[in-house]
């Protein structure tokens, strides 16, 4: 994702990691308002895929955390045959400029974990630095390899491992672990989405599904997290986002699908305090959007118009090019107008402009996203990752709530990351554009020049 997820990345991701990216035809605004450079942080992280930043290593300047998925190798007459299992990375800023990085590795392949995905940082048991949450797994696999596991950051940087779910444990894989202390009780949890490509049943009564929504409740012990989860409700996809979405006071749940039919984006409204019954509370799902089609990542901006509101934003993941004559909605990224009552559906505004997937099975776009001033004109931009469109792209904010869709980079297929931030925080201030591409597996930031 990689980013994603697949960067994030695509859903879809592996299905076609070996094809040669391709430009694509479709037209996007131009000129735009500011230059880019290019820069390498890691020209050989085999199957780059999921990256975030964070100050792990205590100065002030911020690291790279990337996960790679490694090698896929080709088969005759055959799909590609997906990596027994991936790598984590640390960059740190080794120089006094951007081009200058080491690396060090969190895990390589003998920790056998299958498609790590997105990291989370934070301080999990409280020592003052960052450790690093990783979740796992792909529908590729050719055995149930859905994992969870997080990695205590020791002294002298070393790592110790602790799994919450093992490797190959659970039918389901997961993307995204958000840390938080959902139930309110003191102690944080992983709130995530497990996954499977065929439904399975979790909660009794209830029929099977693509997706389950998971709290992997917080405990007071060394290794931190219980290891058997809390199922909450059927639904969701690869990248939950936990927020008070009616303002009420408590914490709710918001998620794209893809898997999951019926819906490209859905929210949980907490209806009932956590009880000896419901451990997490009671929830009550509500559909957000069913015209965007499937759906990749939805996540809040913070006065995205300078407004002081928040407002919603989301990327679907659709290929309007493959099959011949698809019926799939464009591929496209939107604003969410939300109602009063949340609960009503949400109105979509598209913002993103020319971005289509290549006519290949299994890809689409676009996919994730992040936000943040690109231009240094003071107002949110949007960084995104054509995913099945080879191209990076950045939305410059114009007035009236619209926005320019340029182009950051061509040939950067299925790119995750999609981060804007400030990774040297240096004079002159100024935020960079971070993606790992997995066509060519390689970890890049741009500087505005």
């Amino acid at each position: 994702m990689p980013a994603l997820i697949r960067p994030a990345m695509a859903v879809l991701i592996a299905l076609s990691p070996l094809f040669a990216a391709s430009p694509t035809s479709a037209q996007v605004a131009v000129p735009a308002a500011a230059a880019f450079s290019p820069h390498t942080v890691d020209p050989d992280l085999p199957g780059a895929a999921f990256a975030v930043t964070g100050n792990v290593s205590g100065d002030l300047r911020q690291e790279i955390v990337a996960t790679g998925f490694g090698r896929f190798t080709s088969v005759p007459g055959g799909p590609p045959v997906p990596p027994a299992a991936g790598q984590l990375s640390v960059y740190h800023q080794s120089g006094r400029n951007l081009d200058t990085w080491s690396k060090r590795l969190v895990f390589d392949t003998d920790a056998a974990i299958p498609f790590p995905n997105e990291p989370a940082l934070s301080d999990l048991d409280r020592d003052g630095d960052r450790d690093i949450v990783v979740p796992g797994g792909f529908f590729r696999c050719t055995t149930a390899c859905g994992s969870l596991t997080w990695w205590e950051q020791r002294p002298e940087r070393s790592w110790k491992r602790h799994d919450v779910v093992a490797p190959g444990s659970t039918p389901l894989f997961y993307h995204r672990a958000v840390v938080i202390d959902f139930d309110r009780d003191g102690r944080r949890d992983l709130v995530t989405v497990g996954e499977s490509f065929q439904p399975v049943t979790r909660i009794e009564g209830q029929p099977p599904a693509h997706a389950w929504i998971q709290v992997f409740r917080g405990t007071d012990g060394p290794e931190r997290f219980s290891g058997e989860p809390i199922d909450i409700a059927a639904g969701g996809g690869a990248l939950p986002v936990v927020e008070d979405i009616d303002s009420d006071g408590d914490l709710d749940l918001a998620s794209p699908q893809y898997f999951e039919p019926g819906a490209g984006y859905v929210w949980l409204e907490r209806t009932g305090a956590p009880n000896p019954d419901h451990p997490m509370g009671s929830f009550t799902r509500h559909v957000i959007d069913t015209t965007q089609g499937k759906a990749i990542a939805l996540r809040p901006v913070r006065n995205l118009f300078g407004d002081g509101r928040t407002t919603w934003v989301g990327s679907n993941h659709t290929n309007t090019a493959f099959p011949p004559g698809s019926s799939e909605p464009a591929s496209q990224v939107v604003t969410f107008s939300v109602p009063d009552d949340p609960r009503s559906p949400w109105t979509p505004t598209a913002v993103s402009n020319g971005i289509s997937s290549r006519g290949r099975p299994g890809q689409a776009a676009p996919g994730v996203f992040g936000s943040g001033d690109m231009d240094g004109d003071r107002d949110t931009d949007l960084l995104v990752s054509g995913d099945g469109d080879d191209r990076l792209f950045w939305l410059e904010q114009k007035p009236n709530r619209t926005f320019a869709t340029h182009v950051l980079a061509s040939r950067a297929g299925q790119a995750g990351g999609a981060v804007v931030t400030d990774l040297d925080y240096r004079w002159p201030w100024r935020n960079e554009a971070v993606f790992t591409v997995f066509e060519s597996n390689s970890v890049r930031l741009w500087t505005r020049d």
